[in-house]
């Protein structure tokens, strides 16, 4: 049988390489050569006949693999922080959702979301204001699928008990991509069902136990035609997150008597006027939002909307509970989210904890959703990466395949290291809150706490006290750095497949140009990078330096203990920093370390980071994880992009692995 070369195969509009395993050769050295015969066909001879609309060269199209296959990084994750019995009981539903989420019936829904954007139709025919909020069909079935799903109820389900969160953050990161920005009412949602579930274990709450119960389970239901999705509206003119400037007044006037929510509910005893500026699942059942009472800033839920008393002739039962929608905010992505400027009047709503304490209730939020902000980064970033993958392996240049471009591997590898150790990073803080919350579940269901205090498959983490400090200084860090690197890691995905790569195509399995501008928001979402009580300030000045110093550094301190034991170059490096970390951090007065305050996360993060890389290595000694580990501490070095560690063949082969894995890029799924 003759041989057959790319320049046959470019000329039969065929793949350069086959993507099958079953003519692979390997080197004496374990290393894959793919089934590809190099041209020998001069380029004059290519082409007799000039191309046109329908005829010449067609690239192939890249098969988008699942990611829970494709994606080495994320199974390494999940190889980590699982034990093996729960790593095979999820393995079956990720495997099938990676497929879901790839499918032409929800990518069809992901494009109709894109397309159809939200709008408002404020006034009736008759000239009553009406504030009727329409989104897509495609947004409306993206809900229900992320419920159905259990995108949210996955870790309130609690099936697998500390290790629940692992198996979510796996799952909300395979989601990201198809999503279509429905995950951002599921933040929301996520973040209230925490803090309602507190609530719900204490006793202090009287009459409003039954509209919170009553909530609190819609809020994490799986059924679409019961569940809740809820919109935690703290934003006003003045900014964000600086909530001390609330505008909003609650004045309390039980007088709401024969009144009640669409759902039967009688409205709450308190009255909330004032105007939100960024509020974003307009469309959501229910709201929580801080206003001010006399006592100072408090928290408040209330129903969306609220029971007519009589139907009215165009056959409305309900109407807004005082909502009114000023306008729709026109943004750069996450264009299918109604993100909307509100007005309250009247709104009727019940206080959630203490009269004036609502900044300290509305935190358990915050950081719930800043964790969903990380895993939004590594969603998206994970996707582009699959797309990238995808695309070198049946995209030709200069009739040789595009993994054969040494430099242009080089730059698809650093992406895949980075993207490795903000996957660890991720993982680590949501198993982290998964060990957490198994007090409060316990709680809920008036069990004792007590041998509940497990830390799961924690490395390092051997007290459930050393978690929770843990998790409240890495919270904001890993909102702060995965939020930016999110960005310039799509934007080098984007430019790895030229021109193809900035289109707003709708081939939404392709589109990384979508994923980009939606990119673009999460260092802004719930809390900007440097900007008064954002995450830098939060992570280094409100924890380092708050009245729980000592038990952080302490918490810090014997987690980064258990990394540097290991007889490693790494592993002194991260002493070196954790060193220099604590005495600037005891030297330093308050106004320089607030002046430093991003490179300083930035340390921390270093690390964070560092360290799972080992404990990654440490696990199974893995060749793939070595060269992550290595060239992830090289990279951190001066002019270490100039620096020549090994031969440039060496590192080649190096880039092949860290990209593709031990199966190369012949594999259809990843080699561990």
């Amino acid at each position: 049988m003759p041989t057959i070369t790319v320049d046959d195969k470019v000329a039969r509009h065929e793949p350069a390489f086959s993507t099958s395993e079953s003519n692979r050769e390997v080197t004496a050295e374990g290393d894959i050569v793919p089934d590809f015969v190099a041209p020998t066909t001069k380029t004059d001879d290519l082409y007799t006949t000039a191309s046109s609309s329908t005829t010449g060269f067609f690239q192939s199209p890249p098969h988008v693999l699942n990611q829970y296959h494709d994606d080495v990084a994320l199974r390494r994750a999940m190889r980590l922080f699982l034990p093996k019995w729960v790593d095979q009981a999820v393995s079956d539903d990720l495997a099938a959702f990676g497929d879901r989420v790839l499918n032409r019936e929800t990518l069809g829904l992901v494009l109709d979301a894109e397309r159809n954007l939200p709008y408002v139709k404020s006034w009736d025919t008759w000239g009553k204001r009406r504030d009727e909020l329409i989104t897509s069909k495609g947004w409306q079935e993206l809900q229900k699928l992320g419920i159905e799903e259990g995108i949210v109820a996955i870790p309130y389900e609690n099936a697998y008990e500390e290790y629940s969160r692992v198996y979510w953050c796996a799952k909300y990161a395979i989601w990201c991509g198809s999503s279509a920005w429905v995950n951002c009412p599921s933040l929301m949602v996520d973040g209230v069902a925490s803090l309602f579930r507190t609530k719900l274990s204490s006793k202090n709450l009287r009459s409003e136990r039954a509209i919170i119960q009553d909530a609190y389970e819609r809020l994490i239901s799986r059924d679409p035609k019961e569940a809740w999705t809820t919109g935690q509206w703290m934003t006003e003119r003045q900014g964000g997150s600086d909530v001390g400037m609330t505008e909003t007044l609650a004045t309390y006037s039980p007088d709401t008597e024969g009144e009640f929510d669409a759902h039967g509910n009688e409205l709450g005893p308190w009255r909330l006027d004032g105007f939100k500026w960024f509020s974003s699942a307009t469309d959501a059942n229910m709201m929580v939002f801080l206003a001010r009472t006399k006592k100072g800033i408090s928290m408040f839920y209330a129903p969306m909307r609220k029971m007519l008393k009589t139907k009215d002739v165009l056959g409305h039962e309900t109407e807004l509970n005082g909502v009114y929608i000023q306008r729709l905010k026109n943004k750069l992505g996450t264009k299918g989210l109604p993100t909307a400027e509100l007005e309250l009047k009247n709104v009727r709503g019940y206080l959630v904890g203490e009269e004036g304490r609502g900044t300290k209730e509305i935190a358990m939020v915050l950081n719930v959703a800043r964790i969903h902000n990380g895993l939004t980064a590594i969603g998206l970033w994970g996707r582009g990466l699959c797309i990238v993958r995808a695309f070198v392996r049946v995209r030709v240049v200069g009739r040789r395949p595009l993994w054969e471009r040494t430099g242009f591997m080089r730059t698809v590898a650093r992406m895949h290291i980075e993207y490795r150790a903000n996957i660890l990073f991720n993982f680590f803080v949501s198993a982290l809150l998964g060990c957490v919350e198994q007090e409060q579940i316990a709680a809920l269901h008036g069990k004792t706490s007590h041998g509940l205090r497990k830390t799961g498959q924690l490395p390092g983490v051997k007290t459930a006290t050393t978690a929770e400090w843990l998790l409240r200084v890495l919270t904001p860090a890993l909102k702060g750095h995965c939020s930016k690197t999110a960005i310039s890691g799509l934007q080098e995905c984007m430019e790895s497949m030229g021109g193809v790569g900035y289109l707003e195509n709708d081939d939404m399995q392709f589109n990384i140009a979508r994923l980009y501008r939606d990119a673009n928001v999460l260092p802004i979402w719930e809390g900007t990078t440097d900007d008064e009580q954002m995450m830098a300030d939060d992570s280094v000045i409100r924890v380092l330096y708050g009245k729980n110093k000592k038990e952080v550094f302490e918490a810090l301190n014997s987690w980064v203990a258990e990394v540097v034991e290991q007889d490693l170059e790494q592993a002194r490096k991260v002493q070196v920093w954790w060193q220099g970390f604590k005495n600037i951090l005891s030297s330093a007065p308050k106004e320089e370390v607030e002046m430093k305050a991003r490179t300083i996360m930035a340390r921390l993060v270093d690390i964070v980071q560092g360290s799972l890389l080992i404990l990654d290595f440490q696990s199974d000694h893995d060749e793939a994880a070595r060269l992550v580990m290595e060239s992830w501490f090289h990279e951190k070095h001066d002019n270490a992009r100039l620096a020549v560690e090994t031969t440039w063949k060496e590192q080649a082969r190096s880039d092949m692995k860290i990209v593709f894995g031990q199966g190369g890029p012949n594999s259809d799924r990843a080699k561990l």
